[in-house]
């Protein structure tokens, strides 16, 4: 199942390489020119005193990757779906529906990943950022289970939605909390308390936070991630549950 729907996207982006490649240049220098430039300006510093053109780089990596994960989904399982095109199809498929959700999300997630690595290729030649193998793989660690978690939100988002207006409404708020939510751009001490109190308890703002912490402390915080599995896992239920009975309506 992930074999064909890798090959699939594989022949999508063939077909559409320039605009393809024009769009993943792209948005990296965007984000970084119309965020991180005009921030830098008035956060000179984090709370523990990195620059905030270090500080916030791996909140760019993962807004990006969110922004580049959520078309590949909503293609793929709100659009599909809503107009009956190729989804009903695969699912006639000797395949759980769990299983595909499941294909969907990683295939999904590996060319969101693809981006987000030529998103850091583009920022270390930008900027001057200490990065070992060890903090890179790190990052990559935790990237990877932010992409599946936000992903198995979109995918669920994507199958208890109908119409596109509420699809659209709905994405623009997630991905407003996304962008300024998870202390991505500005940490959560920045926040009145009471908003601190509650935004440091959101599970999409784990992996930054771990790798933050494994960078300047080099505690490896497993709470964080085992959440996020946990939480990865029950969505991935839910979804073939969900979808199973969408299909049969």
């Amino acid at each position: 199942m992930i074999r064909a729907l890798l090959l699939r996207r594989l022949w999508l982006w063939k077909n559409r390489l320039i605009p393809s490649i024009f769009l993943m240049s792209f948005m990296p220098v965007l984000i970084f020119i119309m965020i991180s430039i005009p921030l830098k300006n008035i956060i000179r510093f984090s709370i523990s005193g990195v620059p905030y053109d270090i500080w916030v780089f791996p909140g760019l990596i993962f807004i990006i990757g969110s922004l580049g994960l959520y078309p590949m989904i909503y293609r793929e399982i709100f659009d599909l779906r809503v107009h009956r095109k190729v989804l009903l199809n695969i699912t006639l498929a000797p395949y759980s529906k769990s299983h595909l959700v499941f294909g969907n999300l990683v295939v999904s997630v590996m060319e969101a990943l693809t981006i987000c690595l030529f998103s850091i290729f583009i920022y270390l030649s930008i900027i001057s950022i200490p990065l070992s193998i060890t903090d890179f793989m790190f990052l990559i660690f935790n990237l990877l289970l932010y992409l599946f978690l936000v992903g198995s939100i979109y995918i669920l988002l994507s199958i208890i939605v109908d119409a596109t207006t509420t699809m659209i409404l709905a994405s623009f708020v997630i991905i407003i909390f996304i962008i300024f939510g998870n202390g991505f751009l500005i940490e959560f001490s920045f926040f009145p308390s009471f908003m601190e109190s509650i935004l440091k308890y959101n599970p999409l703002s784990f992996s930054q936070r771990s790798f933050h912490r494994f960078i300047s402390t080099g505690y490896l915080d497993w709470t964080y991630t085992f959440v996020q599995i946990i939480l990865i896992y029950i969505l991935y239920l839910l979804n073939g549950i969900m979808l199973k009975k969408k299909l049969r309506q």
